[in-house]
């Protein structure tokens, strides 16, 4: 049996289990709510309900985990069959560096405080503004790729 045929099944039978614990926590919710008098899902307290998101939140664990193996498994084994793929990838993973190194020097690290009465660091600021400046090049240049690739479209046709 092929791997992809067996990824399948792996991922129809996690989708199910999805399924499967989303119904049950959902309906435990509903339960709570009921028995507690309240009409959202938010009123209710914390250690209520905690209990029935937590499988849920242990299944996207696993599914997030499994994912990034089944990724790096993936690329490791095309950059084993392709090494001239090797300069591509390694051009790139530069480019991602320089642009997150970029941003953290733009961000500024200033102690802010947030609505629960916590304060976030200067170093968690300074973080926080890395990912968004460098969320703001990528996206530049991802819809300036794309309008170039549509302006290359045009005049070629």
């Amino acid at each position: 049996m092929k791997i992809s045929k067996i990824l399948s099944y792996i991922v129809l039978g996690v989708g199910v289990l999805g399924a499967i614990l989303w119904y049950v926590m959902s309906s435990t919710i509903s339960d709570l709510m009921a028995e507690n008098g309240v009409s959202e899902a938010r009123e209710l307290p914390l250690e209520l309900a905690e209990s029935s998101v937590t499988p849920l939140y242990s299944l996207t664990l696993v599914i997030f985990i499994i994912t990034i193996i089944a990724t790096l498994i993936a690329v490791f084994s095309t950059l084993a069959k392709n090494p001239s793929g090797l300069k591509n990838t390694a051009i790139g993973i530069i480019a991602f560096a320089v642009i997150v190194i970029l941003g953290f020097v733009l961000a500024d690290g200033v102690e802010t405080p947030m609505k629960d009465g916590d304060v976030l660091s200067a170093s968690g600021s300074k973080w926080v503004g890395t990912g968004l400046y460098a969320f703001y090049v990528l996206a530049a240049v991802a819809v300036g790729l794309m309008f170039l690739s549509g302006i290359k479209k045009l005049i070629g046709k």
